[in-house]
């Protein structure tokens, strides 16, 4: 039973570290950019490269419509694994993950990284949301996405819908 009990605890541990890793080579990789915009937010990080306009921001409740194209966070943008853009499937001849996204951060149908970095983001705003593991599919493997993987979504938000209650 000893056994046992030390097993989960140093694969825990190994987790954490890597959590850490992974948080420390996203800072670096931010450091190290140039004419972006950085908001933090939940632990997800996200990069604005072409602001929105209007004064409507994503809140809590409020619905945002997307296009993504999910990459695996490799130092930078790494392997694709998911996109609902017809031109990054089209010129990575991957296949397509249906049309414009509608979603309210927060419900549980997206990663937490993700929903958490949308936060604030306008219609029109051109970005990156990238977060480690903790934030994205954790310890489970995922379509085409090992567990323990740091993530980076490139997102093109077309309209945000304001929540009404």
């Amino acid at each position: 039973m000893w056994t046992i009990l030390l097993f989960a605890s140093c694969a825990k541990e190994d987790r954490n570290n890597m959590i850490v890793n992974q948080e420390e080579a996203i800072d670096r990789y931010i450091s190290q950019l140039e004419d972006v915009r950085v908001v933090r937010n939940g632990g997800a990080s996200r990069l604005v490269y072409i602001e929105g306009e209007g004064r409507d921001s994503l809140a809590a409740g409020d619905s945002v419509k997307f296009y993504y194209a999910g990459y695996v966070f490799s130092g930078g943008k790494g392997a694709l694994f998911a996109t609902n853009n017809p031109e990054i499937a089209a010129n990575n001849d991957f296949p397509l993950a249906g049309g414009i996204e509608e979603r309210v951060p927060g419900r549980g149908d997206m990663v937490k990284g993700l929903a958490n970095g949308l936060m604030g983001a306008r219609a029109g705003e051109k970005c990156d949301v990238v977060f480690s593991a903790k934030y994205g599919y954790g310890n489970t493997a995922v379509y085409n996405v090992p567990k323990m993987t740091p993530l980076i979504f490139e997102i093109w938000v077309e309209d945000i819908v304001k929540n009404k209650n």
